[in-house]
């Protein structure tokens, strides 16, 4: 019995054994791997510490050659347009900073910098724990660790040059007090417009001593280092604040500034001194300055242009450049008393360089620009989009015509239904007429037939509209909100037979050491629209330029263009281009409210896309011409006649029920052919248009003699101009003197066989 128990009880001692030597030899290998590991990374590190310990002792004269370079902005023509670091500076010892200042400082980019020694391991392991929990990536630079990358290392964020700074920041704190660092980083950072060093940047942003700062104040300028050229109290005061009351926080926790200092602090309002040229350098094209840095900084996040020594090549041609923003201010200027305030113009090549961008009239009160970042209505210039995805659908066709009929939209409230305006005369038109005379109800009838959700497909993938695009019916009219760089990129399809250009204004930038370290040339997207779709709507823009609703503009060779004006006047565009140039212009009346907030308000019943941007699309675009010259070539642009009634009573080009007031309104005139005369502005004949017009010698009937002599009718095709045929998809009745009537059949529209 005693040999059983023992037998039995023997054999788990074995399993137990053979278990416990396979933990060992576990736990033996991992040991191994963990010494190869810590010995390597020992060793990795202990290069490192080398190659910084190598590095520091230059540090004085690597921050004056570094902070010697510029970055600058060139025209095509090589003239500095903008000296990005151009640097002000007025250097303080640490012993002339204010507590409030240090305190903002230390609370905005490094709490613990007199706690670490140069690398902060408790906000690494605080970073690591956000990053891997999927939490926001939380920041574990040092103060020490960024003044060694300004100086040191690349902006570029991989683990190497985390580790670089690392070790570099451990040597500068090994070599340097505290003080010393604090002064260094304090006299170098970057501040924004131009300010280098905190006591730089209280004279640009506040035009005060550091002795004379609030602590609102300092706090407001702690956080600026983070993004310089986007979150300054000059670019984005709205973000300045928030950032403010930020850094107010964590002093306020760490008990570094007093509850009555905090809640002041909070209240405080921002006085800004006006904006000035404290960095000195030259500054030209502010607004296509501004476009570059940003492209720079969305496209290289690499570069950082703050740091110096970067050449930038660009597209931008000074002498039309210049021309351009002296015409954007003669025309807000000269029409103030039409409610005009405001307005912007992009031209670019055949190839998509630009040439000139302004965004608006006056940088210096104003550095929204719209050309990039204003996303407005374009009206009735989104129009010719719906009829090319009519077009590529096989829905419609150049030559054929299109619904006339009435056309019906839900209201607002889901009851009942609201007529959309300007058309609805019934029968059909002839597209091009429709869109010459930029005929409402045609539109929507366009788009009903060939779907709202192809229309914001095509625009998007095709036209390259990158903005959202709301579905809804309305969209056929331009209720959609886009900028004018997405309809510059929008019609070049139109100008290149079915290929889209991206506009671009960045040709080439060359770093520090005289390498180009980006290039850019002509980015064309091959086949957007099909060479038959986008000829087609070619051929209706000649038309609009010669005998439709923006004829202002016909005078520049080779135009073909579109108009555009929102309901209530409250943007007004013209869309255009010829073989050689594109242009977008756009006009309003901005206005602000009291708190600061910009309100578009409607303009005069006058201002409309075909009045006031044609006209200014023609100088700007004619101008290019003079410079560059183009050629003048014949464009097939089949003739749209306008009949007595049409001649005098408003085309349809308004978006009813876009900002519809809750009153009955009467209708809005849109774009129109221009009356004789510029600066007359024509009658707004009542009635339904089928009607002979009145004349001074009585209503006219046929063969009947008026007293400047016989009058005739002849039934004419709408697009040729000639006797219409049976074949004529659109005939209208025009009254001509005797003898000046057409006498030869349509050509244009031929039976089988014809």
């Amino acid at each position: 019995m005693s040999r059983s128990i023992a037998n039995t009880s023997a054999r788990p001692v074995g399993k137990r054994s053979k278990g416990w030597k396979r933990l060992k030899i576990g736990c033996a290998t991992a040991f191994i791997l963990l010494s190869i590991v810590v010995m390597g990374a020992t060793w990795y590190a202990d290069q490192q510490l080398k190659k910084a310990a190598s590095l520091v002792p230059s540090l004085p004269e690597r921050m004056k050659r570094y902070t010697a370079e510029r970055s600058v902005i060139l025209s095509r023509d090589g003239e500095v347009m903008e000296s990005i670091s151009t640097e002000f500076r007025q250097p303080v010892k640490i012993e002339d900073v204010p507590g409030k200042v240090i305190s903002a400082t230390l609370a905005a980019e490094d709490k613990r910098f007199f706690q670490h020694e140069g690398v902060d391991f408790w906000a690494v392991g605080r970073a690591a724990f956000s990053t891997l929990t999927g939490h926001r990536t939380e920041g574990a630079s040092t103060l020490t660790m960024q003044l060694a990358k300004r100086v040191f290392t690349s902006t570029s964020k991989t683990l190497d040059r985390k580790i670089e700074d690392m070790a570099l920041a451990t040597m500068i704190e090994r070599k340097l007090t505290k003080e010393q660092i604090l002064e260094l980083y304090l006299n170098q950072v970057f501040y924004g417009s131009g300010a280098y060093g905190v006591s730089a940047a209280a004279q640009v942003y506040f035009g005060k001593s550091l002795d004379q700062l609030t602590w609102s104040e300092a706090a407001t300028l702690a956080r600026c280092v983070r993004r310089p050229s986007d979150e300054n109290p000059f670019s984005n005061k709205r973000v300045a604040l928030r950032n403010r009351d930020i850094v107010l926080g964590i002093m306020h926790d760490e008990g570094w500034i007093g509850d009555s200092d905090y809640n002041s602090a909070l209240k405080e309002p921002l006085h800004l001194r006006k904006r000035g040229e404290e960095g000195g350098g030259t500054r030209t094209a502010p607004y296509f300055c501004d476009y570059v840095k940003q492209w720079v900084q969305d496209n290289c996040p690499d570069i950082d242009l703050s740091t110096g020594g970067y050449r930038i090549e660009t597209t931008l041609d000074p002498k039309l450049q210049e021309f351009a923003e002296k015409k954007i201010r003669e025309m807000v200027a000269k029409n103030r008393r039409l409610k005009i305030t405001t307005a912007a113009f992009v031209l670019t090549d055949n190839e998509g360089r630009i040439l000139a961008m302004v965004g608006g009239p006056d940088y210096n009160k104003n550095q929204f620009n719209v050309i990039t970042q204003g996303h407005r209505q374009p009206g009735s210039s989104f129009k010719p989009l719906v009829y090319a995805t009519a077009f590529e659908f096989d829905k419609l066709n150049p030559n054929g015509s299109v619904s006339n009929e009435p056309y019906f939209i839900p209201k607002d409230n889901g009851h009942g239904e609201r007529l959309i305006r300007g058309g609805g005369k019934g029968g059909a038109v002839s597209v091009r007429t429709a869109i010459a005379k930029s005929i409402n109800t045609c539109a929507m009838w366009a788009m009903k037939d060939v779907g709202l959700e192809n229309v914001i497909s095509t625009a998007h993938t095709a036209f390259g509209i990158k903005s959202d695009l709301p579905a809804a019916e309305t969209i056929a009219l331009g209720a959609d909100e886009v900028t004018p760089l997405e309809m510059a990129a929008a019609y070049s399809v139109f100008q290149n037979k079915g290929d889209r250009f991206e506009p671009y204004g960045v040709v080439r930038i060359v770093g520090p050491n005289g390498q180009a370290v980006q290039v850019n040339g002509p980015t064309f997207h091959r086949r957007q629209l099909s060479p038959s779709s986008a000829e087609g709507i070619d051929t209706c823009l000649r038309a609009v330029v010669t005998g439709g609703t923006g004829t202002r503009a016909g005078s520049v060779t080779n135009a073909r263009g579109k108009t555009g004006t929102t309901s209530s006047n409250k943007d007004a565009w013209f869309c255009g281009y010829t073989d050689k140039f594109l242009g977008v212009g756009w006009i309003a009346n901005e206005t602000r409210t009291a708190d600061g907030r910009v309100r578009y308000l409607p303009m005069d019943d006058y201002v409309m896309g075909g009045h006031m941007v044609a006209p200014l699309w023609a100088q700007i675009v004619g101008q290019a011409q003079k410079l560059y010259g183009e050629e003048a070539r014949h464009i097939k642009a089949p003739q749209v006649t306008i009949t007595p009634d049409d001649a005098t009573a408003p085309a349809d080009e308004v978006n009813p029920g876009i900002d519809e007031k809750t009153s009955p309104q009467p209708d809005n005139p849109g774009d129109q052919a221009p009356p004789d005369q510029p600066g007359d502005i024509p009658p707004v004949v009542q009635g339904d248009g089928n009607d002979a017009p009145p004349s001074k010698g009585g209503p006219k009937k046929d063969g009947g003699t008026a007293e400047e002599g016989k009058i005739v009718w002849v039934e004419i095709c709408a697009d040729s101009g000639q006797r219409a045929t049976i074949y004529c998809p659109e005939r209208v009745r025009k009254a001509f003197k005797a003898g000046t009537e057409p006498k030869e059949r349509c050509q244009l529209h031929k039976g089988p066989g014809g």
